[in-house]
């Protein structure tokens, strides 16, 4: 079975994980063969939980350089639900042992596959042409280090094969993820209270923050057992928003819109984290007791930014969880299929 570390440790190792996730992944694209794209080859990412959530950030990533991009539920391929039509195909499992991403891999085109796995000696490496490994570290059951080097890993895949320049940026995480567990450790404090009393908690964005708001809402329903879900922020606000009520949280990551959607809530009693780049003194609603603004850098890149939100995300579980009369990691319902056997 692949090593496990409590949750707060793994968190606070992601520095020392993500240096290593980026020497292991650049030795492995050495010997990949992996030829450089062209200008109008497109991509999909294939996986399945925290690692679908993920793709988000590489699809903004590329759509932002107008390259084309998607991800796809595993299940959903493996079962002929719905069908791809991609030149690369990015999957990811980072135990190497999910299942539905393996059964994916196999309905799609030899030489087209790349997987990225912590553990790349996994069943994984038979169901793909070329596996990056992340380092094998030993991950937290909520996962926290294998998400953001999965982050890494995609910024140094995309680099290596020409379809973003993204070197400078993946080198720059692993400090990057250092300096937010130092700076947000003390907010994180107020964030956690605020998710601990919620009732329930939506989490919003878009581009490469819904990663981020894909992973933190999961974090909340693993963790915290606490109905979450997380939307686009356009989507967001067609309906979905209308359950919030009084005794809710909303957690918004962005600088456009979001910056006006707690002002639309906070007077209904709902508590508002905004984590954003832009001008906190630019904020409607800013200066409101229910509204926490948590500042960001704006210029960080895009697998940057999610890692340091996702960062924002780990600390304020931590905190969370001491409010609580349960472990974080001690897991009501339990699963035999969604690993394959080890061996």
């Amino acid at each position: 079975m692949e090593p496990k570390a409590p949750f707060v440790d793994a968190m606070r190792a992601q520095p020392e994980n993500l240096a290593l996730a980026r020497e292991t992944v650049l030795r492995d694209l050495a010997a990949s063969g992996l030829s450089r794209w062209g200008a109008d080859e497109s991509v999909s990412v294939v996986a399945m939980g925290a690692s679908l959530n993920s793709a988000h950030a590489l699809v903004a990533a590329l759509a932002a350089v107008g390259r084309p991009a998607s991800s796809v539920v595993a299940s959903d391929l493996a079962d002929g639900v719905v069908a791809v039509r991609a030149d690369h195909h990015i999957v990811v499992s980072e135990s190497g042992r999910s299942p539905e991403p393996l059964y994916a891999a196999r309905t799609l085109p030899a030489g087209t596959r790349i997987g990225i796995s912590n553990y790349p000696e996994a069943p994984i490496r038979d169901t793909v042409d070329a596996v990056l490994g992340l380092g094998g570290f030993p991950d937290s059951p909520v996962y926290t280090s294998g998400y953001t080097a999965t982050l890494l890993a995609y910024a140094l895949l995309l680099d290596h094969v020409g379809a973003l320049d993204a070197a400078a940026e993946a080198e720059r995480i692993p400090a990057r993820a250092a300096d937010a567990l130092r700076e947000y450790a003390e907010v994180a404090e107020t964030i956690g209270r605020v998710l601990a009393e919620a009732g329930a908690i939506d989490v919003v964005g878009r581009g490469a923050s819904l990663s981020s708001a894909s992973e933190l809402s999961l974090m909340v329903r693993e963790g915290l057992r606490t109905p979450s879900a997380a939307f686009e922020t356009y989507q967001y606000l067609h309906g979905p928003m209308e359950v919030l009520s009084a005794g809710d949280a909303l957690v918004v990551f962005g600088d456009g819109r979001e910056l006006a959607i707690p002002s639309s809530v906070l007077d209904a009693g709902v508590r508002v984290v905004l984590v954003t780049g832009a001008d906190p003194a630019s904020v409607p609603g800013a200066g409101h007791a229910g509204l926490t603004i948590v500042p960001v850098d704006a210029g960080l890149g895009p697998f940057e930014r999610s890692v340091v939100e996702t960062v924002i995300g780990q600390l304020a579980i931590a905190a969370a969880i001491e409010h609580k009369p349960f472990p974080l990691e001690d897991f009501l319902y339990h699963q035999d299929d969604t690993k394959l056997p080890v061996g």
